[in-house]
């Protein structure tokens, strides 16, 4: 099932100091994130293609500057009818978790955040609707000095018209065995990177020329879901999950 995702676009200035205790960055660009700091996710509306459980997601990077027991919380805004949320926090939780337990970690200690947003089988969702959350995050020893980031996703044909006509790449077989091939059509020096469910980098390939299929051999990579994100000039296009057994 193709799942399409348009790169992250910022509504308030990010290039400032982090917290205390923490140190924030996207996971894509290493910047460093403002607390407070708010984002818009913009999915393609496959969804209201009727393609139900289309994602969207965004990704940060969490340093410890002490040691400290993390805690991380979302909160629900504005609620779209037929779609489910749900956050990684060191691992992902259930979208019926709202906050997760303390996590000890280490000063200059490295865990991944990241928030996702979807829509459940048999809805589907219209381009246009938008969903606010807020994310906290604190030690559990200062709960009063917490990090902030608001996200709006949204589901926006117009939005995304322009870079997906440039920008288009999908994966196949999944779930895959050995090797994924990814057909592209982009514009610019692109690669595609893999993730693990923890965020981590296993694997990426250089893509050679502008249109073409690239052949990834994934038998060395455990059974599992995992995330690849096409990144062309330094920014992320478009990102989607692949199985691997």
């Amino acid at each position: 099932m193709k799942k399409l995702l348009l790169s992250l676009t910022m509504v308030l200035a990010m290039f400032a100091a982090s917290a205390q205790n923490i140190t924030v960055t996207e996971k894509e660009t290493g910047n460093v994130v403002e607390n407070g700091a708010s984002y818009v996710v913009y999915g393609d509306g496959s969804a209201a293609w009727g393609v139900p459980g289309d994602e969207m997601f965004i990704e940060f990077d969490i340093v410890a500057n002490e040691d400290m027991r993390l805690i991380g919380k979302k909160i629900e805004n504005n609620v779209v009818e037929g779609s489910m949320n749900y956050i990684c926090f060191g691992q992902c939780l259930a979208p019926f978790v709202y906050e997760t337990e303390a996590i000890p970690t280490a000063v200059g200690d490295t865990m991944l955040f990241s928030a996702h947003y979807m829509a459940e089988e048999d809805y589907l969702l219209i381009a246009g609707e938008e969903q606010s959350m807020t994310y906290e995050i604190w030690d559990a020893a200062n709960p009063d000095e917490k990090f902030v980031i608001n996200v709006i996703f949204k589901y926006s044909l117009d939005d995304v018209e322009e870079v997906s006509a440039q920008n288009v790449i999908s994966a196949y077989p999944t779930p895959a065995t050995d090797i994924i091939n990814f057909d592209y059509n982009v514009n610019g020096r692109a690669m595609v990177v893999i993730y693990n469910m923890m965020g981590q980098e296993v694997m990426r390939n250089e893509i050679a020329g502008q249109n073409g299929t690239l052949s990834m051999n994934v038998s060395d990579l455990s059974g599992g879901v995992y995330f690849y994100n096409l990144v062309v000039n330094g920014k992320t296009e478009k990102s989607s999950k692949i199985v691997i057994k």
